[in-house]
């Protein structure tokens, strides 16, 4: 992170500067932006980024080796002692400052630093709020070059999803043994193909598994999969390159030519609050509004609320994208955490509403929206118009 960069964005905050903070990888946060990677760093050390002027690290002498390449002045500490006492210093004259901490714990990906830590600070006379907003600043925001990779790895992830519903109605249609795990053993070997990475395999699931929504296959347990099943796949990946984005997609398909009336009602409600949600996303940005992660989710789920489903819609509407999949910018959400983070110009994020019918099935329907300046685009295009019948796609 340049610090110059985010300085104007500190002073309009209306803070004194940017605390940030680790101890042996507890606020991944601080390492990503310092650009810590192979750092050999066992010691607690700060990062002061001043509304204005020169950047400072703290940290402990024996370490101080590592920050050869830190662009603004070190100043290292021996005992706790002298930790405290410099830290006093550097924040000398201060009175808010940011740091990666959330009230009441709201936001988990942004609460990094422990209670303890806290204390010293506001030790120091400071008020502590939350960096937030400026985390997504400094590190949820693409580039040019990472919109055009994940345009990529979308249309790459597309390819992949086509091919393994074909695959997989062709082994139907000839009648062989196919399960689960053999759909997202073929998705892992596309990926390879199609030179994408991820951080974990797909989910391929059938049937009771869809309403579980991280269920995952693997090789000592899962599913057989026959005619007349109902079939979920999410897949995520982005290109093995660097500021690469990822792409996070869901389709659902029916093993048969002729998908059941209760499964397309079911899918025809998801799709609904889907696209009020990007409807909704649309009109904000067209007309210069503020739009907050928490708005968003309040639409989609009054769609599958007022259609009598609230209650089997048990997670958020939508997650970040950025160089890992759950990025760090705002989510959709106001079920797991009231997610009050603005929606930045330059981010990207999953539409992603669903209903799980235990014992039965669940319908999820998964696209991926990027913020322009003046316009939202879904980056996921063809958008799933319907459930997908796979004997269909192989006559």
């Amino acid at each position: 992170m340049k610090e110059n960069s985010i300085q104007p964005h500190i002073e309009r905050a209306g803070l004194d500067g940017w605390l940030l903070y680790d101890y042996q990888g507890c606020n991944p946060i601080a390492r990503r932006l310092l650009g810590g990677r192979g750092l050999m760093l066992s010691r607690r050390w700060f990062w002061w980024v001043p509304r204005a002027g020169e950047a400072v690290a703290l940290v402990h002498q024996i370490e101080a080796g590592q920050f050869k390449e830190f662009e603004g002045r070190v100043r290292t500490y021996v005992s706790w002692q002298d930790l405290r006492r410099l830290l006093g210093e550097i924040l000398k004259d201060c009175h808010r400052v940011a740091m990666e901490y959330s009230p009441c714990g709201e936001l988990p990906s942004v609460s990094r630093v422990d209670a303890g830590t806290l204390e010293m600070v506001r030790a120091c006379g400071v008020e502590i709020v939350s960096s937030a907003e400026l985390v997504q600043i400094a590190e949820a925001r693409w580039s040019d070059q990472g919109l055009s990779l994940h345009r990529d790895a979308a249309r790459l992830l597309m390819e992949a999803k086509d091919d393994a519903f074909t695959y997989l109605g062709q082994a139907l249609q000839e009648g062989r043994r196919i399960t689960e795990y053999d759909v997202q053993r073929y998705l892992m070997d596309q990926f390879d193909l199609l030179e994408l990475k991820s951080d974990s395999p797909p989910i391929v699931a059938v049937n009771e598994n869809s309403a579980d929504p991280h269920y995952m296959p693997s090789a000592h347990s899962h599913r057989e999969i026959r005619p007349g099943d109902f079939v979920l796949l999410d897949l995520w990946a982005k290109r093995d390159l660097p500021e690469a984005i990822y792409a996070d997609i869901t389709w659902v398909a029916f093993a048969g030519t002729t998908v059941p009336e209760r499964h397309q009602e079911i899918f025809s409600i998801v799709r609904l609050a889907r696209d009020r949600a990007v409807l909704f996303i649309e009109d904000a940005i067209r007309e210069g509004r503020v739009l907050r992660g928490y708005e968003v989710d309040d639409v989609a789920r009054s769609v599958i609320r007022d259609a009598g489903y609230g209650d089997f819609f048990p997670h958020r509407t939508g997650h970040s994208i950025g160089v890992e999949n759950h990025g760090s910018g705002a989510n959709l959400d106001n079920l797991e955490t009231h997610d009050e983070r603005t929606l930045l110009p330059g981010t990207g994020f999953t539409v992603e509403p669903g209903i799980y019918l235990q014992g039965e099935f669940g319908i999820r329907s998964e696209i991926n929206v990027y913020l322009g300046h003046s316009a939202s685009q879904v980056t996921t295009l063809p958008m799933q118009a319907g459930i997908v019948p796979l004997l269909h796609m192989v006559e």
